[in-house]
């Protein structure tokens, strides 16, 4: 039981609606549901559960938490997203079935020496033009014949790339990118994996026999117009409570540092929610909050366990009265370009001392 009236509030159907919304943008596909980061921050384990019967297949960023989903009991195949750091970590790999993508020379080598109880399902990373991690693609056919040779595979592997401009339908790179890795598949005959969630919402040549939708699954593409019209919702709403109100006179300052004057006699409540819990201090007047069915903006800086709103305009808000930080009335992506940043941060920025609860 928690007793500090602040929380995410996390809605798993619209989760397993978003992600079945991304398989309709590409129904010859499969598509590997994304929950790194602890699924964004909305709960890897919840997430994993509702959407088990219906994604082929995970994806993490490292074996860490792969592991954390096979101990809440998730059997489905992990694809791990940064392969792996240590030599140790294959035989682990293949006891508990994960899947490796390998994007580097020195994991080649590693894997190539390292005796396994069982060959491992892998995907080859594939540099075609985000200089970020990979294999370059004329080292391709050279590595796949290695590993072959060797039987350190159970299967043909995927080649996967990620795309680096997907969120800019007419940048040149994503086209070149999509043809160096379709040569490349032609040329190996393997099967690819190329398209995250921007590739996949406006990109369909990038489609391929495995997408990668991340973000999308939880109601936040980077493509705002084009969320609207798939029918993504956002899956998280983070709330909390008035538990203090101040009367000000003009001139009174609120916060630390003084920075917010009033201008006129005012009316600001305080919320028992701060950076501490994810909420980003470098708000300004500019962002706003929900409560009472109208909007209300952020006055003073954020502090780390609270936070001001002017509330002048709202004579019936109360101490107790329940406000939305981000939700379905202040998107998360509003707030992120309010503050100049992604709302993938601020989602993932969502910690522990938050609680979370879950909608299923």
């Amino acid at each position: 039981m928690t007793y500090r009236p602040s929380f995410a509030e996390i809605d798993l159907n619209v989760i397993r609606n978003n992600y079945q919304l991304s398989c309709q943008q590409a129904p010859a596909s499969k598509q590997l549901a994304v929950i790194k980061a602890n699924a964004y921050g909305h709960g890897a384990v919840q997430v994993a559960k509702q959407l088990e019967d219906i994604a082929p297949a995970f994806a993490v960023a490292f074996i860490d938490e792969a592991l954390a989903l096979r101990e809440a009991g998730i059997r489905s195949p992990i694809l791990i997203m940064e392969g792996f750091f240590r030599a140790q970590e294959l035989s682990l790999a293949s006891e508990k079935g994960f899947w490796l993508m390998l994007h580097s020379p020195e994991q080649i080598e590693m894997l190539e020496k390292t005796p396994l109880p069982s060959p491992l399902n892998c995907w080859l990373k594939v540099d075609t033009g985000m200089h970020r991690l990979g294999i370059l693609p004329e080292h391709v056919p050279a590595i796949l014949e290695r590993l072959t040779k060797r039987g350190k595979l159970a299967q043909s592997p995927v080649l996967a790339t990620h795309m680096a401009n997907a969120e800019e339908m007419n940048n040149p790179l994503n086209q070149r990118q999509i043809d160096r890795l379709r040569q490349l598949g032609k040329d190996t005959n393997s099967p690819l994996s190329q398209a995250n969630s921007a590739a996949l919402m406006q990109l369909p040549a990038s489609h391929s026999n495995w997408n990668r939708p991340g973000i999308m699954l939880y109601g936040c593409s980077p493509l705002v117009q084009r969320s609207e019209q798939i029918g993504l919702q956002p899956a998280m709403s983070v709330y909390s409570e008035i538990i203090a109100i101040r009367e000000l006179k003009k001139g009174d300052a609120v916060g630390y540092g003084g920075c917010w004057q009033a201008r006129k006699p005012s009316r600001i409540a305080t919320l028992a929610i701060g950076y501490g819990d994810g909420y980003p201090r470098s708000t300004d007047s500019q962002c706003e909050v929900f409560l009472h069915g109208q909007r209300a903006t952020v006055a003073g800086s954020v502090s780390m366990d609270m936070l001001g709103v002017d509330i002048s305009h709202i004579p019936e808000a109360r101490v107790g009265d329940k406000v939305e930080l981000w939700g379905n009335n202040i998107p998360v992506t509003e707030l992120a370009r309010r503050v100049n940043t992604l709302s993938y941060e601020l989602l993932t920025r969502v910690n522990q001392r938050l609680p979370k609860h879950f909608v299923d």
